[in-house]
């Protein structure tokens, strides 16, 4: 019998970050903000603890992607 794989769900917030991005470009960011306000003020937990995961993989997506091929990060 073949064993299930323990669920991951940062590599889907992964996907979700990269497609905002190739869709949205820089106003992924900006729309992500906007989720996250939404939904701390609705106080939907769940709902921002998705969003803060899919805004952080957006933020390091998108400082990878400022960083000069020379830059070097201590």
């Amino acid at each position: 019998m073949q064993q299930s794989q323990p669920f991951d769900p940062n590599f889907y917030f992964g996907l979700v970050a990269e497609n905002l991005l190739k869709n949205l470009g820089p106003k992924a960011l900006d729309y992500a903000d906007e989720a996250l306000s939404k939904m701390k003020a609705i106080g939907d937990d769940e709902g921002f603890d998705l969003w803060l995961s899919i805004h952080e993989h957006l933020t390091t997506i998108a400082a990878g992607s400022f960083k000069p091929n020379r830059a070097v990060v201590h």
